[in-house]
């Protein structure tokens, strides 16, 4: 939910394909508008558990790098995304998730919070990015632990708009 008015307008986005990832207009990116382990219905982001506390697998960095791997095609590179372009998603004034829902449709919205990875390297380990509360929030963490993975990529010549 929202206090305040969005950072990010959803004309910032445009749809790509059926729906399931997003084109963000203002960092030439394309992202999976769901998390892992949540499945794109047609016009929002489903928890496959929807009565998890935290649903989403909780992977290892290791683990998401795969998951990345096994998406990507010849045209599609799937990545995991870096700490800044993870943080231009995040909606200062909106919590439980703190990114704009109209963009990334969740049902139910919380089942989206948590720590992303990122690949943003840090002398102890690598940057997650937390989706909850009010700031630009990020910690470092061993690569073992398990946090939320959202992928991004950037879009072939031939996609960019």
């Amino acid at each position: 939910q929202c206090e305040g008015p969005l950072k990010r307008n959803a004309a910032d986005f445009s749809a790509v394909g059926d729906g399931s990832q997003v084109f963000d207009k203002s960092n030439d990116l394309i992202w999976m508008r769901c998390i892992e382990d949540q499945t794109w219905n047609g016009s929002t982001c489903v928890a496959n558990d929807a009565d998890a506390v935290n649903p989403g697998p909780r992977v290892t960095y290791q683990q998401a790098k795969a998951l990345a791997a096994e998406k990507s095609t010849i045209d599609e590179r799937w990545r995991i995304p870096t700490r800044k372009e993870l943080l231009t998603l995040r909606e200062p004034n909106c919590y439980n998730p703190s990114h704009n829902l109209t963009v990334f449709p969740t049902k139910p919205a919380w089942s989206s919070d948590g720590a992303f990875w990122s690949s943003t390297p840090e002398a102890k380990g690598v940057s997650v990015v937390s989706a909850i509360g009010t700031s630009d929030a990020w910690a470092t963490t061993d690569e073992a632990s398990t946090n939320h993975v959202r992928l991004v990529r950037t879009p072939p010549p031939s996609q960019k708009k």
